[in-house]
């Protein structure tokens, strides 16, 4: 285990997350899906401490397996687990910084902790859409085997997301996306466990939105890949306009996948913490 890593732990759960930096600028950040808390160590410097999360199922964040089979993975679980991470680091005050499936905690989570956030920067995150067809289907039985199928035998799921392709429901981008999940089963049993288990974990939209309004001052933005197919422009700002935030979007010339030397330049100058 590095040294940077630090483990809170509550009942069967346990989160763990990295320490990068110091100073007394606080940056807590969530990493995506498949991914890595080290994706944001690039934001760190002498006067910028970052803390982050090591999403559950990921490294070396775990809990009992029950808890993927009965959804038991609740929020205020999660919320306490996070009080205990910013009381051991001793932080009052911090900027807030999500990518992907960690935009799906982070937008549920940050109602709670609002009074704490300088800024909320959110980069192509899940959680914009509580009706989508992923978001319905995580409580559907009838998906749920069939995904639990797919993970044995994912060239089933290749062949679909092929043909949906094919006749146009879907973009030709989602074969390469779906590639990268299917050509490891560690990494496609991840995905499934990850939506199985999150499912209870959603987004108040309208708190977020009462939030927003009762402390002004968080500079809060979106910030979505203008090629990305996975959470795309207009679903970004559908989620805006629900919470009447229509400005605060910011369209950068890239996909899904940010995390990639060149981009992580553009993005420090973007992700504006001080």
């Amino acid at each position: 285990m590095s040294e940077n890593v630090k483990i809170v732990r509550l009942d069967d759960y346990q989160l763990a997350y990295e320490v990068y930096g110091d100073g007394d600028t606080n940056i807590l950040c969530f990493h995506g899906n498949s991914r890595s808390a080290e994706d944001f160590k690039f934001l760190a410097r002498p006067n910028r401490k970052v803390i982050s999360i090591h999403l559950f199922l990921h490294q070396y964040s775990t809990f009992s397996a029950h808890r993927i089979e009965d959804g038991s993975v609740h929020l205020d679980d999660v919320e306490k687990l996070l009080r205990k991470i910013l009381e051991n680091e001793k932080v009052e005050q911090f900027h807030w910084c999500a990518y992907s499936q960690g935009g799906l905690f982070s937008l549920s989570l940050f109602p709670l902790f609002a009074a704490h956030v300088k800024s909320f920067y959110l980069i192509a995150p899940d959680g914009l859409n509580n009706n989508s067809f992923y978001s319905r289907t995580q409580h559907q039985r009838w998906a749920q085997k069939l995904f639990k199928r797919w993970v044995k035998k994912p060239h089933e799921l290749e062949n679909v997301i092929k043909f949906l392709v094919k006749i146009k429901v879907l973009h030709p981008k989602m074969i390469e996306f779906i590639e990268f999940y299917t050509s490891d089963t560690k990494v496609l049993k991840m995905a499934h466990d990850t939506w199985k288990g999150f499912r209870n974990i959603r987004p108040d939209y309208q708190k977020i939105k009462e939030t927003l309004d009762n402390f002004p001052d968080i500079r809060f933005n979106l910030i979505i890949g203008q090629f990305d197919k996975i959470i795309t422009v207009k679903s970004a700002q559908r989620f805006l306009k629900k919470i009447g935030k229509d400005d605060r979007l910011l369209i950068i010339p890239h996909g899904h996948n940010v995390f990639k030397p060149e981009i992580q330049k553009e993005l420090f100058y973007i992700l504006e913490m001080k």
